[in-house]
């Protein structure tokens, strides 16, 4: 079986389990996902506004004059963004965590090869959570470096302006160019080395560094089996936001615009509202079927990998091969979990 087979095995099976859905999902939205979502709703507010509410702020830190009380508050922010990074980072392990050992569990059944059993381990949520982490240190470090240049166009742009009919967001975002591109490619190598780092965790029972190492050495070493199925699916995944979000918007965009309506028209504000609610709603269930379909994918394709590996061989607690990777059953017949399907496991034929 090859990468691609793997990747299109994994699409099948998360069309057919809808649950997975829902956890991809809510670790998508654990994981920071929920902020683009808000940011479909939100009014962003203008420079002039943005002013007004950090100078009070700024203020103080720049001429000396930061009081106890303003300190105090900066320390709050600090510790409720990063306990808030903390709370999502565990919650989006303990899914991920789900959605491996549930897609090694279906691998057999949708024919991929098995080589080993389930490893056992110790903590592997928050293990998985440290690796994920550690596994975005390269981000931290060019966001810290991309982050001086877009300061400068940031201050450019609301200082003195060249174009002030483009919105604020698309002058930075032109003006900065290069370092947001850095970032966002920094972005995907941190998630794609910390997917293969979390298997590495929960399927061999690796360290925390050793599982990262091996993330990021398998882009170096094999980039076609570790990215193939990663980036084919973050890059569905991007596609789906951006025409989502955009629908969202304009969604919410024309129900805002009903809902201040003089005099008020009850049918359109309703069939509004629930042309948004339905949007809203159609546009989280693809999010999470294409990010159930990511994570499925780069476990499907670590069973291939190891399978190819390491020829699976009978395991002397499991001589059935109820996981899909042993023997035939009685007289050669067939191990699969489902009756009248194939598993690439098993080589008898039904009796």
């Amino acid at each position: 079986m090859t990468t691609r087979a793997a990747t299109l095995a994994a699409l099948l099976a998360v069309l057919g389990r809808p649950t997975w859905w829902l956890l991809a999902l809510a670790g998508f939205l654990a994981r920071g996902g929920i902020l683009l979502f808000l940011l479909a709703i939100i009014v962003l507010p203008s420079p002039l506004a943005v002013s007004n509410l950090l100078a009070p702020l700024l203020v103080p830190i720049i001429f000396g004059g930061v009081t106890p009380a303003l300190a105090a508050a900066i320390a709050a922010t600090i510790v409720t963004v990063l306990a808030l990074i903390a709370a999502g980072t565990l919650l989006g392990a303990v899914v991920e965590v789900e959605l491996i050992e549930g897609a090694r569990a279906a691998a057999g059944e949708e024919g991929i090869p098995l080589a080993r059993r389930p490893a056992p381990g110790r903590w592997r949520i928050a293990r998985v959570a440290v690796a994920r982490a550690i596994a975005h240190i390269p981000l931290l470090v060019v966001a810290s470096l991309a982050a001086i240049q877009i300061v400068s166009v940031v201050y450019v742009e609301l200082i003195s302006p060249v174009d002030i009919t483009t919105p604020l967001p698309v002058r930075i975002l032109v003006g900065a160019a290069a370092p947001t591109v850095a970032i966002l490619v920094a972005l995907v190598i941190g998630e794609i080395a910390g997917g293969w780092a979390a298997r590495a965790i929960v399927l061999d029972a690796r360290s925390v560094l050793r599982a990262v190492m091996a993330g990021f050495g398998d882009l170096v070493d094999r980039p076609a089996s570790a990215l193939l199925p990663a980036l084919l699916t973050t890059g569905l995944l991007v596609l789906d936001l951006a025409a989502m979000l955009a629908a969202v918007d304009l969604a919410w965009t024309i129900a805002r615009s009903r809902l201040v309506d003089i005099p008020p028209a009850p049918v359109e504000t309703g069939l509004a509202l629930a042309s948004f609610a339905a949007t809203w709603f159609l546009a989280l269930l693809v999010t999470g079927l294409i990010d159930a379909w990511r994570s499925v994918a780069m476990t499907f394709e670590a069973e291939r990998r190891a399978a190819a590996e390491r020829p699976a061989t009978v395991d002397a607690e499991d001589p059935a091969g109820t996981d899909g990777s042993g023997v035939g059953g009685t007289i050669g017949g067939s191990t699969g979990r489902r009756p009248g399907d194939w598993s690439a496991g098993s080589p008898g034929g039904s009796l």
